[in-house]
């Protein structure tokens, strides 16, 4: 299963961290950045999208299912990769 979130006009310290008042998202675990993408998205629509395999209802279902099981949440990986204009970070399970 396969997850993209796209970044948009974001500063440094979003991902870097600046002291303890901003967490850096680099620092956070694969699971934890899911959850913090999926959170902007919802506050910031035009600066971060995600979405769920080819965005069809069963890959959500499917998506929602695999969250419930536990081993499949420990391995998660997230890569960043910058494109111009924005990064693009994918998730798999």
């Amino acid at each position: 299963m396969k997850i993209t979130a796209i970044f948009r006009d974001l500063s440094d310290e979003f991902w870097n961290g600046f002291g303890d008042s901003i967490p850096a998202f680099l620092n956070r675990s694969p699971l934890s950045q899911l959850e913090r993408a999926q959170f902007l998205a919802h506050e910031m629509p035009r600066n971060v999208s995600v979405k769920i395999g080819n965005g069809s209802f069963r890959d959500k279902v499917d998506w929602n299912q695999a969250m419930r099981d536990a081993t499949r949440k420990e391995r998660m990986t997230a890569k960043i990769e910058p494109r111009k204009g924005y990064r693009l970070v994918t998730f798999e399970v």
